[in-house]
Order: C-alpha cells, then sequence, then structure tokens
C-alpha cells in the first residue's frame, strides 16, 4: 500500500479552492483513545508532582485536537506519552484499535511499534540528507519497494509545495521549507494519528499563518487524526476541531474552539483564552436569569454563572474587551461602570480604548475615544458577562 494513500484519491494540487470538493475522510472512527492516564515526577526535595493526572480523551479520524494550555500544564507530557516517549505510571492508550500501553494488563509498546507520525518543534531534519531523503526515511524503515518510495515522496513533495528544492539540504531552505519537509515525512507514511509538538514556534508570523491555512487543507484532505501541542491561542482557534485546555495535569475544558472561548468552564480557561476584562467583588444578588456583583468600579451583572452562587461569596466577574462600550454619556441600560480614560492602542484590525480605576486597567473596543484624564462609562450586555468564584 502506498504510505500517503489514506483516501480514495489524493490530488497532486495543494490548495483547493474554496468551492472545490475535497475528499472527505470516513468520520466517527476513533484512532486514539486515552483513558485515566497519569504521568508523575519525583522533585529534587522528594515530592511529587503530577504532570499528567487522571487524563481521558479521544480523537477521531478527521479531527485536530489541540492541547493548549501555558508552560507546566502537562501539554507536552501527554503528547510524549502518547508518541511512547515517556512511560506513564497509570492509565490506557489505544491507537488505531491497537492498545499500546495499559498500566492493568502490562502492556507498553516502543515508539516504534505505535502507528503514528510526529512533527518536532525543532523539525528533526538531517542536515547531511536531501529533502528527498529526509522525507524517504520512514518508508525506508518499512522496507518499502524503491520505486514506490519514490513516487510517494515526490507525490507529498509536491502537495506540501517543496517539490522545487527536493535535492536541496535542510541548511539551504528556508524555515518554512523545513517545516513543509517535517510535515511531509511525518504525512507520507499514511499514518491514521499525527502529532505536533509546537511545529511552527519557530516560523515568523506571516509563514505561521500561511502553515496554519496549509496544515488544516491537508489534514482536512488526507482525514488522519491530529495532536497538536501549543501555547500559542491563535494556532489552537484556527487548527482545532476541539481544544483540550490543560491545568496542572488535568483537562480544564475539553470543547470546540467556539464553546472554549464564548462558554468557557472556568476563571482559568477564560483568563488564558484570548483577553478579559476581570472585576472582583462580593454577590449582592441571584436569581433565575444570573447574577449581580457589586466591584470597585460599580454594580455587573452577568448571565452566564457556570457553578451556584449565593449572596455574600466573593466572585470575579469577566467580560472581553470587543464586548464593552466606552462613552462620556451615562448608559441608560444596566452594567454602568464608572473609570477614566487613559488612550486609545491601535492595532491594525481595531482599536482598544484604554480606562482605569485604582490602577486596575480595563480594555473595550467600542466607542469614540475620550480626552486624556477624563471620566467616562463602560457598558457591557448582561448576556456578555460571566460570573466566577473567586
Amino acid at each position: 500500500m502506498s504510505g500517503i494513500q489514506l483516501t480514495e484519491t489524493t490530488s497532486s494540487s495543494f490548495a483547493p479552492a474554496a468551492d472545490e470538493q475535497t475528499d472527505k475522510p470516513e468520520r466517527g472512527r476513533e484512532v486514539l483513545i486515552v483513558q485515566s492516564l497519569s504521568k508523575f515526577f519525583q522533585r529534587a526535595n522528594g515530592t511529587t508532582v503530577p504532570a499528567v493526572d487522571g487524563v481521558s480523551l479521544s480523537v477521531s479520524a478527521g479531527e485536530f485536537l489541540v492541547l493548549l494550555g501555558p508552560s507546566g500544564c502537562g501539554k507536552t507530557t501527554l503528547l510524549r506519552c502518547i508518541a511512547g516517549l515517556e512511560k506513564p505510571d497509570a492509565g490506557r492508550i489505544d491507537i488505531d484499535g491497537k492498545t499500546v500501553y495499559s498500566s492493568v494488563e502490562r502492556i507498553e509498546l516502543s515508539a516504534q511499534q505505535r502507528t503514528l507520525s510526529m512533527v518536532f518543534q525543532s523539525y528533526a531534519l538531517w542536515p547531511n540528507m536531501s529533502v528527498f531523503d529526509n522525507i524517504a526515511y520512514p518508508l525506508r524503515n518499512r522496507k518499502i519497494k524503491k520505486a514506490q518510495v519514490e513516487e510517494d515522496v515526490n507525490r507529498i513533495a509536491k502537495l506540501v509545495g517543496i517539490d522545487e528544492v527536493i535535492t536541496q539540504y535542510p541548511n539551504h531552505i528556508s524555515g518554512g521549507q523545513q517545516q513543509r519537509v517535517a510535515l511531509a515525512r511525518a504525512l507520507v507514511s499514511g499514518d491514521a494519528l499525527v502529532l505536533f509538538d509546537e511545529p511552527l514556534s519557530n516560523v515568523d508570523a506571516k509563514v505561521r499563518k500561511d502553515l496554519r491555512v496549509e496544515l488544516t487543507a491537508l489534514q482536512r484532505r488526507f482525514g488522519f487524526a491530529a495532536v497538536y501541542v501549543t501555547h500559542d491561542q491563535e494556532d489552537a482557534m484556527e487548527l482545532g476541531t476541539q481544544i483540550a485546555v490543560l491545568e496542572k495535569g488535568k483537562v480544564a475544558q475539553l470543547a470546540s474552539p467556539r464553546e472554549v472561548y464564548q462558554n468557557p468552564a472556568s476563571r482559568y480557561v477564560a483568563t488564558f483564552i484570548g483577553s478579559t476584562n476581570e472585576l472582583p467583588g462580593k454577590v449582592v444578588a441571584v436569581d433565575s436569569e444570573g447574577v449581580e456583583v457589586e466591584t470597585a468600579i460599580g454594580r455587573i451583572r452577568g448571565t452566564h454563572v457556570p457553578h451556584t452562587m449565593n449572596v455574600g461569596d466573593e466572585a470575579v466577574a469577566i467580560f472581553r474587551p470587543e464586548h464593552g462600550t466606552v462613552s462620556a454619556v451615562e448608559p441608560t441600560g444596566p452594567n454602568k461602570l464608572r473609570a477614566v480614560y487613559r488612550t486609545e492602542l491601535f492595532s491594525g484590525s481595531h482599536a482598544e480604548q484604554i480606562l482605569t480605576f485604582q490602577h486596575k486597567v480595563y480594555r473595550v473596543w467600542h466607542g469614540e475615544p475620550l480626552e486624556r484624564g477624563e471620566e467616562g462609562w463602560i457598558a457591557v450586555d448582561p448576556d456578555k458577562v460571566h460570573i466566577f468564584g473567586a
């Protein structure tokens, strides 16, 4: 079987037009299943740290799962456990219908025995091998016939747009081209699962955006299941069909990018994904439609309350800058927050109005700039406000 024939047909032209009908992979087949996986590390002082703490998740063919979180949250350790580069302490991992790790059954397959490919942050290209030989390496390891190797490598190189540099060496091509070589090497084997360890972190912003589009198109065309580690929110939002936000080794929320952004499950998720305004205070009213919190700059009401709250509880009201409006005139609706106007920051796609109160900064996108030092009002719809426990 040819290494890259994951679907019935593959086009040699890479980027499909917006209205082009591409091959759709069979959906629903679970390629990766992780059950109650844990991995612990010992600190120098003897304390045990749970890098991965009872994580369970699954990824089906055609799905793109992003593991998102700050440094030390466990995302890279989880990826390495799936790849077979770290040995978990408990749990189970199934890949493409085969158990590759089980603490109960005492199964542990090596990385070479797992039907997956991996794209590393550093690309991990052999400098003494040409682009062709780098891509061909996994096929040759699997004893694929020479003619088939040549056909598969040339096809995938053209597909990812590096066929013109196929005879060159990695140090003679750009960072973006090196990333495409690493991607081609991962795809050429035709594995149902591809792992990505922050593969876009070493390219500039423009190339990074282009590669996101290309990677999405390739994943859609080939239909492999993907697990992608990053701390970059734009990567997560644009690439993922699902995002798992990790916090101290646990999954804080697993949902679509839109759901994670619009309906964060916790204060941690809300403040990690995108920009937010946080207003701490005390709950002063609770009813069937929401919660009101008394804060330093005014009373604010929110309708998104994921956990039960009572009057007197410490709370934090959160809303995003794009949901706020600044004005010199007192608004007529609820959620009228008084602050001092400072400046406007222009970001190209939008302008942020910056206001402060008692040295705390608030950012809103809408409304007209005021005079520096002038008191103004921030208004926000209660349906756009989330209330979490402090």
